[in-house]
């Protein structure tokens, strides 16, 4: 079954979101230093989720510390699926 607009996701699931609201949300981590929990799809149609660090968006792009990956990654927004605030512990 297809969720309808508005439907929160499941607990511990990453929430689909807009172009539009990526783009905010990133802006603003950027803006905060607040890392953020996003689901990516690279070239190849592979997905993953990462915890990332936002530190630029330019020109489509967000440079980010990754720190999945331990690393400085640059990642295409177009291919940011859902973007996520981690919460508080």
């Amino acid at each position: 079954p297809r969720k309808t607009p508005g439907t929160p996701p499941a607990p511990g699931e990453l929430p689909r979101t807009s172009p539009a609201e990526t783009l905010a949300t990133v802006q603003a981590a950027v803006l905060t230093g607040e890392a953020l929990w996003i689901g990516y799809v690279n070239a190849d149609g592979a997905a993953s989720q990462r915890v990332i660090a936002p530190v630029r968006v330019e020109g489509g792009f967000v440079t980010a510390y990754d720190h999945t990956a331990d690393e400085v990654r640059t990642y295409p927004l177009h291919r940011i699926t859902g973007v996520a605030e981690l919460a508080d512990e």
